[in-house]
């Protein structure tokens, strides 16, 4: 005990000798996860089995919201999600955004409870929120178990004329930028904002899907592309848009499959 009592002192004065601060835990750490609203929940959790995906039913909610989620064992997920009736400001917030139709409607950043205080409600976007990881002592084994090898959740395409807002709150909270070749699906120069545990691609308006809708796409990191993108095919009937290089490959689903957003399948070389 006097020995690492010893270590745990000299590392401290050697801290102040050096001029240095203590290591430091960014307040948001990664992606967590993206709702995308739906207006038929059945159907499109029917599609996302289709796709490959194993779903776990969600819970009954008090203002009629209900949902579906494909969960991933590090805590990220896709939440299906639905609200049939106004019943409050969340369920009039969906109601307005599902009449446009289908797609993601907010997107969550990993928070640890610890760090989550360090940034100010006013800082994020309106439909941006944090969130700790979604793990639940019901998750079983099968709920992670997707056909198409998917494991994690760790990217994200934000399309909109003024990002200068997520821009901020990225940089503020430890996000390093690049400016990259990114495929979302075809080949564009884009500023990247990484994260410990994700990436956030910024594109312009002009991708947008549904105008006004900065959310246009996903990317979820496979075991097996290869499987990924036979599995889907089958279903789609027709061949995917596909990407390789020498650092990963990448498949594309589109929004016509996956109710409203890009869904890249991306496996690490």
């Amino acid at each position: 005990m006097r020995h690492i009592l010893s270590a745990v002192v000299l590392s401290a004065v050697a801290i102040g000798l050096l001029g240095q601060d203590p290591p430091h835990t960014p307040a948001i750490q990664g992606l967590d996860h993206i709702p995308i609203a739906v207006n038929d929940l059945e159907g499109a959790a029917a599609r996302y089995r289709e796709l490959g995906f194993a779903l776990k039913p969600g819970r009954p909610h008090e203002d009629g919201i209900r949902n579906e989620h494909v969960k991933f064992r590090d805590g990220t997920e896709l939440e299906l999600i639905t609200a049939p009736a106004a019943t409050d400001a969340l369920t009039s917030t969906y109601r307005r955004h599902l009449a446009a139709g289908d797609g993601p409607a907010f997107l969550a950043f990993f928070a640890p409870s610890t760090t989550r205080t360090a940034v100010a409600p006013e800082a994020l976007p309106d439909y941006v929120f944090l969130s700790g990881r979604n793990l639940s002592p019901t998750d079983r084994p099968e709920h992670f178990a997707h056909p198409n090898t998917a494991e994690s959740f760790v990217g994200v395409w934000l399309a909109a004329g003024d990002l200068s807002k997520e821009r901020q709150l990225l940089e503020s909270t430890g996000a390093m930028f690049t400016e990259e070749d990114v495929r979302v699906p075809d080949a564009v120069r884009a500023p990247v904002a990484h994260l410990a545990e994700g990436d956030v691609v910024f594109l312009p308006a002009s991708r947008q899907l549904i105008p006004g809708r900065p959310i246009v796409g996903a990317t979820l990191r496979v075991r097996s592309v290869e499987t990924a993108r036979s599995l889907i095919e089958r279903i789609a009937g027709a061949r995917l848009v596909s990407f390789s290089s020498r650092r990963r490959s990448s498949v594309f689903l589109p929004p016509s499959l996956t109710h409203g957003l890009w869904l890249e399948l991306r496996q690490a070389s």
